[in-house]
């Protein structure tokens, strides 16, 4: 991976009952994201600039990763990268290794479905596995947890920095009460 790279991974905004994009909560989620993560500082106290913005392509189902960052990314003025379909998650993680020195020392933010999420994590090195119960790092993702972020953090070799990666609460919203649990 990217050296001295944080990759912060964020599952995609509240859906409707019905189609392909946000609820009224979910555009509201969105819509907080850009106060959230343009105030979110790193371990040393200092406020993250973000570089790079990703979301999973979308799809005839769903295009609610991108419509999730769409806020952040205007206000950002930052393109969004969607050209990776959620399933082809290895894709992305290929992308990031091979284009490492262009990553290197970036803030980069992606938005997936929960249903890959955890395997585009565990791709990229992160996983409830090999992760110390400290992290709380998730070994599932529920259907209704929309609140979870997920942080990684690499070293200067590339590999990841397990002491600072870990699985929070964003506590963005009101319904935000589910924390992510260790293994579980």
């Amino acid at each position: 991976m990217p050296v001295n790279a944080r990759i912060f991974l964020v599952r995609h905004a509240e859906k409707p009952d019905s189609g392909t994009g946000l609820s009224p909560a979910g555009q509201r989620r969105a819509d907080a994201f850009v106060k959230y993560f343009q105030s979110l500082k790193d371990p040393e106290g200092k406020i993250i600039r973000w570089d790079h913005l990703f979301a999973c392509k979308d799809s005839e189902n769903s295009n609610r990763p991108l419509l999730t960052l769409t806020p952040l990314s205007e206000a950002l003025r930052k393109k969004i990268n969607s050209d990776y379909e959620d399933k082809h998650y290895a894709e992305l993680v290929k992308h990031f290794n091979q284009n490492a020195q262009h990553y290197a020392g970036s803030n980069i933010i992606i938005c997936w479905h929960h249903g890959k999420i955890l395997e585009l994590a565990a791709a990229m090195g992160a996983s409830s596995s090999t992760l110390p119960p400290v992290s709380n790092w998730p070994a599932k993702w529920p259907g209704d947890a929309f609140g979870w972020l997920l942080q990684m953090y690499y070293k200067a070799d590339g590999t990841l920095h397990q002491k600072s990666t870990q699985a929070i609460n964003e506590k963005l919203m009101p319904d935000d009460t589910v924390d992510p649990t260790f293994g579980k």
